[in-house]
Order: C-alpha cells, then structure tokens, then sequence
C-alpha cells in the first residue's frame, strides 16, 4: 500500500472526452456568494444574458450558509453613508419582512447610550461601533439579517433580474483560447458540463478561476489578523439569556474560572479579528453573542476563527470543519451543564459552510494599497467608496478609501473580472475591506461592466467608465459628483 507522500506524488493523465456545453450566454458568475449574486444581478439588469453557478444549494455564501449574516460598515464614523445600492435594496427587502436588525439613521455617527449599551453587552460592538479620536464610541450603519428569509430575498432579486440559476453546480476550470477566458467547466449531479460565455466573473471568494486562468496573484496573510483564520459558526437557542447575562455580570470571576476550565487556561485575543475592532471589544473572553435580530432573544451566537497557513487546502479544511464542529457540541453540553440559562438549551444549527475569510488576490492591473487611502487618492474610474471605519489612527483624518475599476481586472488575461475578496489589494487593504457589503460592491460593478462590454462589443478593459458610471449610479451606487472626490 502507498503512503500518503507517496500519493501526493503520483498523477494521473485524465482521458479526453467530449463535454456537453450547457449554456451559452453573455455573461456567467461564478460564485453565489455576496459579489457573485450582485454581479449578477447587476448584469442582467443591464441587459446581458445571465448565469449564476453555485455550488451549494442556496445563494449568499457566507451571509447565509456562513451564518455570518453581518452587514457592517456602510457609513463613515460621522454617519455619511458611502455603500449602497444593491446592498441596501438587500437590507430593505429584509427588513420589510421583519427579519433584519438595521441602525436607525437618527443614531449613525453618534454615541447614543442606549444603543452603546445594547452593543457592548451583545458584543455586537464589533460590527456597530468605533472609537472616534475623541474618546466616544461612536455607532456605524449597518445591519444583522436574518439568513433563511435573505436566502428567499437573494433568490428573489436574481430571478426578477432574469437571472438564471444553476445551483449544486461547482465552477471548476476556465475554457481558455490563448490568454482570454471564454466560459468555464462545472460538475454536478448531472456531471461535468460547459459554460461558453463572452465575459466571466470570478466570484468564488478563492480564485477559483482566476488562478486556473493563469493570472499571477498574491498569497500572503498575516497569521495574526482575521483574514488568516477559519472559521465556523454555532447558534445555540432555548437559552434564558436573562439568566445567562445575570450570572455571567454578578458572578464575574467564578464564569471565567468555568471559562478557563472549558479552554484549559487559553483566552481568546482581542488582536484575533481587526486591530480596528480591537478598540471596542468586550474584555470577556468566551467568543459568545447575544443575538439582536428580531424575536432572537434566546439565541446565542459562538463564532469560533482558527488561523491556518492555506484556506483552501481541502485537507486544512477538513480537519478545521471536524474540530469546530466537535468543539460546538461540547461546549454546549459544558455550558449546558454548568452555566445559568443553558439548561433547556439546543444546537439550533452550525454553519453548512465553512468560513473562509481570506486567500488569492489577483494582480490587477491596478492594486489598491494603503498608501490611496493616506494620500486620498481620486481615481479616474472609481467604482465604490468604501468607509474608513477600522484603520484608528485615520478615521477622521481619512474617513474614506475609493476603489478602482482596474483593481478588478487581472493582468494579461481578457474576458474575465473578480468580483469578491479576491481584488487586486494588499495584505492590508485585504483586511479592512474583504467584508460582504465590499464584495457586494465589487459584484455590482463588475456585473455593469460586463454587460457593457458585451453590449458594445469590448474588451473589460475598454469599457467607458463614463458608461459605468451612469450604469451604476443609475443601480443607488454612491460615487464621487466630480474628480475632487467629494460625495
């Protein structure tokens, strides 16, 4: 019997065969995910002929099958909204269904206590507020939406686009012609199949395609952020919250004795998600949340990160899937057992994805960096104004960073865009701004160009921005009135 290095050293020559093409479309989105659903959206609004391939059997990735259902940062520290379009329509959607927990506009940019307080002690803080220069903790637009009823919203949106789905199916390769990308292959129940298309979106989160596509790209994390991490999240309902908060304030020290016991002595770090983040956190060390949504009072919230070298190393994957998921259940039976308000408790659910929060970035044939956010740079064909609510020492100084169209274009390969974390972007920039509103916008852009190109007959690289432009301001984007980048 061989071993498992000698495997890994083995190959084997795969036969070739004739593939059933599928579709043949203007534009095909792979990745269902935040971006890949905004982008296709945003293309078939503009008028190409759409599809969307999502490997698992719903859409949102990690705003729904991640149960990481947060979506943070959609204004400036002083309450200017910057993201919108299909992200709000999003947000509203699901509100009107009473199944999000959305900021007031009365309260953004300000330090309402009652709110302060509702955060802190959720430890929702991380996603709603931020320390202002002054010394305030002060509260950011966003929102929590309820993943099941977004599922349906998402379903929704793409259909009444004209969008045509194909769920359970995975985007595996590009179909190459030289340099340029014109469709991709895919596997499903219904095995392996083609996709021709004129322009292709890279939304898988992981440079699935770009990578295959042969496009250079960046790898490099640094282990002690979030985006170095996987994650996998747990609720837990049927918990007297009351109880739980009650004993966990009064009775401080003896929880985090129960704390320690359960961890053998390790803490949390405070530095495990953003340094931003870390100046709002409350010191309590057990990874717990208290929902906010509506009617989720007895739900509580364990969102676990672990770092790992490669995210997308199915063996890391695996192994970090079965430690999670054995980690959750004996957490709940230990704080079932010895912690007020878990008694009647239940798993209600662990995420059926795991979360990736990091990985391939293209090289662009532009790369955002810290340096455009510093020296407030004004770009010709800006996309997106992303807020500056994370990096401390500029909230106010520099209260916003503009991404580039050509940050989404890789180098020296045609007929394919990104639209998710996967942008040309340092380490840095990764971290702050890799979250789902970001991909949502990338996606949007993204989808607007391609129809473009398609409808005039271009090149990604030779779409008008004016065109864009007033495609996507068209779309509630937010983007500068003039070259002095003012809102």
């Amino acid at each position: 019997m061989l071993s498992g290095e000698e495997h890994k050293k083995r190959t084997f020559f795969e036969e070739s065969r004739e593939i059933k093409i599928a579709r043949e479309v203007d534009v095909a989105v792979i990745g269902g995910g935040p971006g890949g659903v905004s982008a296709a959206i945003s293309a078939a609004r503009s008028g190409a002929k759409t599809v969307l391939l999502e490997r698992y059997g719903h859409l949102g990735g990690m705003a729904t099958g991640g149960l990481v259902n947060a979506i943070p940062g959609l204004a400036t520290i002083d309450g200017t909204q910057t993201i919108s379009g299909i992200v709000q329509e999003m947000i509203d959607r699901v509100e009107k269904r009473k199944s999000a927990y959305v900021v007031e506009k009365l309260y953004w940019g300000t330090s309402y206590k009652p709110l302060v307080d509702l955060y802190m002690e959720s430890r929702f803080s991380i996603f709603f507020l931020r320390k202002h220069p002054d010394g305030d903790l002060r509260i950011i637009y966003g929102a929590l939406l309820e993943p099941e009823v977004l599922k349906y919203e998402l379903n929704e949106m793409c259909l009444e686009a004209g969008v045509d789905i194909l769920l359970h199916s995975w985007g595996t390769r590009p179909i190459m012609e030289g340099n340029t990308v014109k469709g991709v292959f895919f596997e499903s129940k219904s095995g392996r199949q083609a996709i021709l298309a004129k322009v292709v979106i890279d939304s898988t989160g992981d440079g699935d395609i770009f990578y295959q596509a042969g496009a250079d790209f960046e790898d490099q994390i640094d282990p002690n952020h979030r985006h170095s991490s996987l994650c996998l999240s747990c609720w837990i309902a049927g918990v007297d919250t009351g109880r739980f908060k009650a004993f966990r304030n009064e009775h401080f020290d003896q929880y985090l004795s129960l704390i320690d016991t359960l961890r053998g002595g390790k803490r949390i770090p405070k530095t495990s998600l953003m340094p931003g983040m870390a100046e709002v956190i409350v010191d309590i060390p057990d990874g717990y949340f208290f929902d906010i949504l509506p009617n989720h009072d007895d739900i509580v919230i364990a969102q676990p990160h672990i770092y790992v070298h490669d995210q997308t190393n199915v063996e890391e994957m695996t192994r970090i899937n079965l430690q999670l998921t054995k980690r959750h259940i004996e957490d709940w039976e230990f704080m079932r057992k010895n912690v007020p308000g878990f008694e009647s408790s239940y798993v209600v659910q662990t995420a059926p994805q795991l979360g990736t929060t990091g990985g391939k970035r293209v090289q662009g044939e532009y790369k955002v960096s810290m340096e455009d956010l510093y020296s407030k740079t004004c770009f010709d064909d800006v996309i997106a104004v992303f807020p500056n609510v994370e990096v401390v020492d500029s909230l106010v100084t520099h209260p916003q960073l503009q991404i580039p169209y050509r940050s989404l274009i890789p180098k020296g390969i045609d007929g394919l865009l990104v639209a998710c974390r996967g942008f040309s972007s340092t380490d840095e920039v990764n971290l702050y701004w890799n979250l789902i509103p970001h991909c949502m916008c990338f996606g949007q852009a993204a989808g607007a160009a391609a129809a473009i190109a398609v409808k005039e007959g271009v090149g990604v690289r030779e779409v008008s921005y004016g065109k864009l432009k007033d495609n996507l301001l068209a779309q509630g984007v937010i983007l500068p009135r003039s070259a002095t980048c003012v809102l």
